[in-house]
């Protein structure tokens, strides 16, 4: 799906980044929605889902056994999105969902292969919040932050171990892969049959690799505008550990409260984009008055 380019130069660029097992399509009827208005949007793919499903067929014959790309990987994809479009002068909003809360903390400010023991010591770091675009004399950059359901992890730590060293009952380990097992229940419980059915057939087995690697940047304590849009009716990340996660941005982050399942991106569209439009404003609004 290919971002609209008539747009007006005042409104930030959206860049979506998904949660595990899903691949950058499963926001095309949002970015319809807000291409429609004028606004320019790109979605990510996560080399950690792509080569996963690559071997997906082995799953016939049992677990998967491959190297397959961890975080720092599905960061670097989201990192070159951002540096593009920071060097063509462009605001962005970064809007991620579920697990890609530890994938966009990553991209804005950790260093590359942030769990390589290369990355770990780096000296530079190259940073994509919009003040620190601007210190260094460079243009663009990332104006909002908007987790969506998503977590907000401390440096340091992984989901795995957020999770208390424990899968989810949904979720089945096979080998190098994690499947996510009753996905309609999971993810898309309120969505129309015809959506629900579409969703499941585009979900992907996700590298395990993901769920053990670190977050390295924390953006909420370093000047980065957070916003979180909690999902009142989750069955993924249940709404007292959204709130519990958010709680970590401080109180000057922006929130907002939907009666919608953990995929409002398919099931609340409207209502989605209306507050990614506005979150964006108040984005813009906040890098003015720094």
């Amino acid at each position: 799906m290919a971002a609209t380019t008539t747009t007006t130069a005042t409104k930030p660029t959206l860049v979506f980044g998904p949660g595990a097992w899903h691949k950058g399509l499963c926001f095309d009827a949002l970015r319809s929605n807000l291409q429609a208005q004028g606004w320019e949007t790109e979605a990510v793919d996560y080399p950690s889902v792509v080569e996963a499903d690559k071997h997906a067929a082995a799953l016939k014959d049992g677990d998967v056994q491959a190297k397959l790309p961890g975080l720092d990987a599905d960061a670097d994809a989201t990192r070159d999105i951002l540096r593009r479009l920071s060097d063509e002068g462009k605001e962005i909003v970064l809007v991620v969902h579920s697990y890609g809360g530890l994938v966009g903390q990553n991209a804005l400010g950790a260093p590359a292969d942030a769990n390589s023991p290369e990355g770990s010591k780096a000296a530079a770091v190259e940073k994509f919040g919009i003040k620190h675009r601007q210190a260094a004399g460079l243009p663009g950059g990332v104006v909002m932050f908007v987790y969506m359901s998503a977590f907000v992890t401390p440096k340091g730590l992984s989901i795995y171990q957020m999770l208390g060293g424990n899968w989810l009952p949904w979720m089945l380990p096979r080998g190098d892969v994690v499947v996510a097992d009753k996905p309609v229940e999971t993810f898309y419980h309120d969505c129309k049959p015809e959506t629900q059915e579409q969703a499941v057939a585009d979900l992907c087995v996700q590298s395990k690799q993901v769920f053990h690697d670190c977050v390295a940047y924390e953006p909420w304590n370093d000047g980065v505008e957070c916003a979180f849009y909690f999902c009142d009716e989750d069955k993924a990340i249940f709404l007292p550990i959204q709130e519990q996660l958010a709680s970590a941005l401080g109180p000057n982050a922006i929130t907002y409260h939907a009666n919608t399942s953990h995929s409002p991106f398919l099931s609340k569209v409207d209502e989605c984009a209306t507050f990614l439009a506005d979150v964006a404003k108040q984005g813009q609004e906040r890098a003015r008055k720094a």
